[in-house]
């Protein structure tokens, strides 16, 4: 816990008494902050709840066996089993009955595709489960280094984390209203169509959107703690306080840094998994779609508009996933860099205290592996110059493999006609 490496305190949770007032910041408690964040928060684990990204009861600020309810538990269980069987059931229907007739090399594709989405619905619930309690640890954690960062005047402020899950909920809404209206459309508006490509392709889409939000929503917290972090070394800074006041700000600051890398290694570990397979996911679904959009532009029939309109958007969402992924690690990194450039002003001007400054830097610049998947890939910006290289790779191949497939058949269908003759 945060607050354990920086002053020691105690990791006990006690309920805070209700009161009529609230009491104002500097003399809340942890378990007073971490409320005030489960209330920031409610809604989107109970939506997460309701699409099997979270157990159930994982709103509740903590939960007594008063409170709990094994039925409700037993039907979210029963919630999230029928959301699976449900999926795939739809996609054994999908890949007999609507690929049939797709041409060879399209086959394999649709089908990686679906076997993605089976594997990573199925990791997604039973990881909630299984790891049920990480929920409340990084909520706890946050509350925790709130109510350390109160010490330096630093008020916690939930309302822009509120705002930034309703605005990126807000585009999954956007997501699936566009897809779900096109898809009407491009299923011919056959019913049991339309309610199965929803299935196949939009529901398990929409569960792994809400679970990616619950890693930016992490992300974005510690990018913003890493900022609150620089604006205290920028205070002491300017205020130019004596050495020794300044140097155990910095020991202080220097130890809530170590604790944000901690932080930030074990986010990403937790969902390094889920990364993964989101890159492979829409690496391969990036592949289908941009390789059967330049067979349909090069067919001599025009694609109907629909079919354009529901690629444009599924290739967007895939892209978007993918880079906000890098954006949201990227900020945490470029906090970093920031106080590199703060602690270097600083030993500029304090040249007594060099080896707290010495110190302090090369904890910043030693690559702690914090925003490494899997021990894969380095998750920043200078990944998508490495993605557009492997697509571009894997478009070359299908290519080739097409027109020699196609090069195959007309001498093989022009060998038969020869012998008719």
């Amino acid at each position: 816990m945060l607050p354990t490496i920086v002053h020691g305190s105690s990791n006990k949770r006690k309920i805070p008494q209700r009161s009529q007032s609230s009491p104002p910041y500097k003399h809340a408690s942890v378990d007073v902050l971490e409320m005030q964040l489960y209330r920031a928060v409610r809604y989107f684990l109970l939506l997460s709840e309701i699409f099997v990204s979270l157990p159930y009861d994982a709103h509740r600020h903590l939960p007594t066996d008063n409170n709990h309810k094994p039925g409700w538990l037993i039907l979210h269980i029963a919630w999230g089993i029928f959301i699976y069987a449900s999926l795939l059931v739809a996609i054994h229907s999908e890949y007999t009955q609507s690929n049939i007739d797709l041409p060879t090399i399209q086959k394999p594709l649709y089908f990686g595709e679906y076997l993605i989405y089976i594997v990573h619905i199925f990791h997604i619930i039973f990881s909630s489960y299984w790891a049920r309690q990480k929920c409340r640890q990084f909520l706890r954690t946050i509350a925790e280094f709130d109510h350390t960062l109160v010490y330096f005047g630093r008020q916690p402020k939930y309302q822009g984390l509120t705002c930034f899950l309703k605005a990126h909920v807000f585009l999954v809404v956007l997501f699936v209203f566009f897809t779900a209206s096109v898809d009407y459309f491009y299923s011919n508006r056959i019913l049991l169509n339309y309610s199965r490509s929803l299935t196949v392709y939009l529901l398990p889409n929409l569960i792994l959107s809400i679970s990616l939000i619950q890693y930016y929503a992490l992300l974005y917290a510690i990018s913003q703690r890493s900022r609150r972090l620089n604006e205290i070394l920028h205070a002491e800074l300017t205020q130019k306080n004596i050495p020794r006041i300044l140097n155990e700000t910095l020991q202080r600051v220097r130890l809530l840094y170590s604790a944000i890398q901690v932080f930030t290694k074990e986010v990403n570990k937790t969902f390094s998994f889920t990364v993964i397979l989101i890159y492979v996911g829409s690496f391969t679904n990036l592949s289908v779609n941009i390789f059967l959009i330049y067979k349909y532009v090069d067919d001599e029939d025009s694609p109907p508009f629909s079919w354009i309109f529901y690629s444009i958007v599924w290739t967007c969402m895939h892209i978007a996933k993918m880079f906000l992924i890098l954006y949201y690690n990227n900020g945490i990194q470029r906090q970093n860099n920031n106080t590199v450039l703060i602690i270097n002003e600083i030993g500029g001007q304090n040249t007594d205290m060099e080896d707290t400054i010495t110190h302090f830097v090369l904890q910043l610049i030693i690559n702690t592996r914090t925003n490494v998947v899997c021990g894969v890939a380095e998750l920043n910006l200078n990944f998508i110059t490495t993605l557009l290289t492997a697509m571009s790779t894997v478009f070359i191949f299908l290519l080739q493999y097409d027109i020699t497939y196609e090069a195959l058949m007309l001498t093989h269908n022009s060998g038969n006609l020869k012998r008719v003759t």
